[in-house]
């Protein structure tokens, strides 16, 4: 869990390389805890690059919520 945690703490601003707000981060954790847990547990938290290709790969797979807290960060990035 310790470790679920910090890599989300560290993934949110580093998976896609921009800088994020605390709310930004605070949905993605949120939304996103399970799916790593799920899919992407075997990565060590500091794995952004890693974390990133897990997330693409499982997109269709993961929750509503986070797929819509990494689509609503994609955007926030381009925009």
């Amino acid at each position: 869990m310790v470790t679920t945690v910090l890599f989300l703490s560290t993934a949110a601003t580093s998976v896609w390389a921009a800088p994020i707000s605390a709310d930004e981060k605070a949905a993605f954790q949120q939304q996103c805890m399970g799916d790593f847990t799920t899919f992407c547990g075997d990565l060590t938290p500091e794995d952004g690059p890693g974390t990133q290709a897990c997330f693409e790969k499982n997109m269709a797979k993961l929750s509503t919520g986070c797929r819509e807290a990494i689509q609503s960060f994609k955007q926030a990035k381009r925009g």
